[in-house]
């Protein structure tokens, strides 16, 4: 199977290959859905809470989050999106977003039509099942993030995130380890952990002082990925990565 590394879809359809069997025909519908580009500056909202399901889009570059707030205000993050991946399919088939995504780093997207993607997956149903397994993934995902933050201290759950996020970039291709992107702010970081900013300080510098990280500026190098797997009380089978590149454990040695 051939993908043209240079087409603005490549990336979901190598997101999707790489957990559901895709041959030659459905890499070529995938490709030649219809879509176009849209440029995002960081803090932008690609989709709001509450706005109508007409939005199909997948990341071309960039990271975003989904979240949810209070009627107070208070906003919990959901989850974290990188290159490749879907975002408001699953809204298709309701009437309203149920919860908004918003850009983490500057983004680009390309937007599908809706309409457009449930045709190929009609015709395609290899498609079809890829699609749901994606979505599957995204709920098992959801699951994960639900335990972290309800049963797991601050810094398991910090530890589990940065494990998360460095696997998920390598399958993305966007890294070989031990150097991560680690786009978030400590507020975003709170926010999607449940903690404060000066817990999420505090906890981060005990994982730096104990020589398993290291931060610079938006970038996090691992140092000892098994005593980060174990501070985060992490297994990496929720992801259920299908074909993804050996563990970061391996770019360490």
């Amino acid at each position: 199977m051939k993908i043209d590394d240079t087409h603005m879809l490549a990336p979901m359809v190598r997101k999707l290959a790489r957990r559901s069997s895709l041959g030659a025909a459905e890499v070529d519908a995938l490709l030649a859905l219809p879509c176009r580009l849209l440029h995002w500056d960081r803090g932008s909202y690609l989709m709001r809470e509450g706005d109508p399901s007409a939005q199909c889009m997948t990341l071309v570059s960039g990271f975003a989050y989904c979240s949810k707030a209070t009627g107070t205000g208070a906003r919990q993050i959901l989850s974290i999106h990188l290159r490749g991946d879907l975002l408001g399919a699953q809204q298709r088939l309701l009437d309203v977003a149920d919860h908004s995504v918003q850009a983490l780093t500057r983004v680009v997207t390309a937007h599908i039509p809706p309409q457009a993607l449930l045709e190929v997956a009609a015709a395609h149903p290899a498609i079809t099942r890829a699609l749901w397994r994606e979505l599957m993934v995204d709920g098992s995902v959801a699951r994960e993030w639900l335990l972290n933050v309800g049963r797991r201290n601050a810094r398991q759950r910090i530890a589990h995130l940065l494990c998360e996020l460095a696997l998920r970039q390598e399958a993305a291709d966007l890294c070989a380890g031990p150097d991560y992107q680690w786009p978030m702010t400590q507020e975003q970081i709170g926010d999607a952990t449940g903690i404060t900013s000066v817990h999420v300080n505090r906890t981060v510098q005990g994982l730096r002082r104990d020589g398993i990280i290291r931060v610079t500026g938006q970038q996090v190098t691992i140092d000892d990925w098994p005593q980060l797997q174990a501070a985060g009380d992490f297994s990496s089978v929720y992801l259920h990565a299908g074909g993804a590149p050996a563990p970061v454990a391996d770019a360490t040695k």
